[in-house]
């Protein structure tokens, strides 16, 4: 194990907790960055363009869940595989990972490119101006995904090791040049192009690139929890099939997600540019709340993880009520928040009139939930770590799809917009109920995830 790795098998779990979902919280946050930094300087340029953004975001975010597959997968192999003392094992399966996500990346921007006009046309999408920016800001991401693919599947390896500070870092100064990069590029200053919404997309691949090459040389000079010096690179098939196996159903989770999130846009699109731009916005806000959950979340997954690998269930038990009620509390303090000023968050991305006043009802919907996003989200990394990645994702298929936009269609019929609102919020509430009542049967603790003989 490296000197950046930490053993979360024993000592105070609330302090690995911490010391843990600290920097992941923060990390987020600076992830989250990317997309709220474009969409601020990309707000100046009018209702067309944070629709564009908005829509491409959640399109692109739709192609890239084999990455957050492959990221689970890598980060739950490895995390075991250090809980169990095999070193050289971790190390050869983060290898593979980092192979298995360039691979996916490339083939997602060769099918993608073609595709990004009909997929905004998709969506019932007939303003031309959103339609062209739209397609331009896939084009651009689409050609540098490997960056996202990359980015997700390092720093989970990371943090299976026990180490978020190093990721953390490494994303400070990735958003950092994202944020001087992204007024230069959008509006054409000192000297640079004027590129508008294109330049949002080149300002975050440039971002997000240098971070990848940072990690990537971290770990061959043994800066990080695993070494790349000794291992295997060439591909090694049967591991990349143990990583996806494993990761395929967290891609599920991700993809019934989004797939959710563009039916309501589907439903949403006929009310205008103004409603999906108040969307996008809240759902940019909703995201920044979850950071929080998403911190303790991540920091939850590789402690599980490492003490199921050395067999300690009672302790992975313990660690996951503590971060169950670290994680709600957080996330319902926010949420009364949101809920009393819903408007002074809606203004610092625009100062359109009407989009602040359909946004500012879907907020106060949405904040009412945060408390049953965060059970969603803690409990589900608690199952990821087990090695049920299975169960979440069917809880979510349920909830996001069955009851959330079935809701939503229903109810937009009856009540129009505010429906719609009524619909998103309760899928939270479906969602997070059903995973309690799932991880309480305990199915997880029988779940073995190390092979012997490696």
């Amino acid at each position: 194990m490296n000197k950046t790795s930490e053993n979360l098998t024993d000592g105070s779990i609330l302090k690995h907790l911490f010391r843990l979902a600290v920097p992941i919280t923060f990390g987020y946050m600076l992830q989250n960055a990317f997309n709220t930094v474009d969409m601020i300087f990309v707000g100046r340029l009018g209702p067309a363009a944070i629709s564009a953004v908005g829509v491409s975001g959640d399109l692109l975010r739709l192609v890239g869940i084999f990455s957050l597959g492959i990221s689970t997968g890598a980060g739950i192999m490895v995390a075991q595989y250090l809980g169990a003392r095999n070193f050289a094992q971790a190390g050869h399966v983060a290898m593979q990972a980092i192979i298995l996500a360039f691979m996916f990346a490339i083939g997602i921007g060769i099918i993608g490119y073609p595709l990004a006009e009909f997929g905004i046309r998709i969506l019932r999408i007939d303003e031309p101006d959103v339609i062209q920016l739209g397609t331009t800001y896939m084009h651009i991401i689409l050609v540098g995904i490997s960056t996202m693919f990359l980015s997700m599947t390092l720093g989970s390896i990371f943090r299976a090791g026990g180490d978020a500070v190093t990721p953390m870092f490494v994303l400070v100064f990735s958003t950092f040049i994202n944020i001087v990069l992204d007024p230069l590029l959008i509006f054409g200053l000192w000297g640079f192009p004027k590129l508008g919404v294109a330049g949002s997309a080149y300002a975050t691949l440039i971002g997000r690139g240098i971070g990848v090459l940072i990690l990537l040389y971290l770990c061959w000079r043994d800066r990080a929890p695993i070494s790349f010096r000794h291992v295997q690179y060439r591909p090694d098939l049967v591991e990349m099939l143990d990583i996806f196996r494993l990761g395929i159903y967290s891609s599920m989770q991700g993809f019934w997600r989004h797939v959710s999130r563009l039916g309501f846009l589907w439903v949403i699109g006929p009310y205008g540019k103004f409603a999906v731009a108040a969307y996008t916005l809240c759902m940019r806000l909703r995201i920044l709340a979850m950071n929080p959950g998403f911190g303790v979340a991540n920091a939850v997954a590789p402690v599980v993880g490492q003490n199921l690998g050395a067999r300690n269930i009672e302790r992975a038990e313990k660690t996951t009520r503590i971060g169950n009620l670290l994680g709600t509390s957080l996330m319902t303090a926010i949420g009364i928040i949101f809920l009393l000023f819903p408007q002074m968050f809606l203004k610092v991305f625009t100062d359109d009139v009407e989009v602040i006043q359909i946004g500012k009802v879907f907020l106060q919907c949405l904040s009412l939930t945060f408390g049953f996003i965060a059970f969603s989200l803690v409990l589900g990394k608690a199952l990821n770590g087990a090695g049920d990645t299975l169960s979440p994702m069917l809880i979510t298929l349920a909830a996001q799809m069955g009851v959330g936009l079935g809701l939503v269609i229903l109810l937009s019929n009856f009540l129009g917009i505010i429906g719609i609102w009524i619909g998103i919020a309760l899928s939270n509430v479906v969602q997070g109920s059903v995973m309690w009542l799932w991880y309480r049967t305990g199915k997880w603790k029988t779940i073995n995830v190390i092979k012997k003989g490696r």
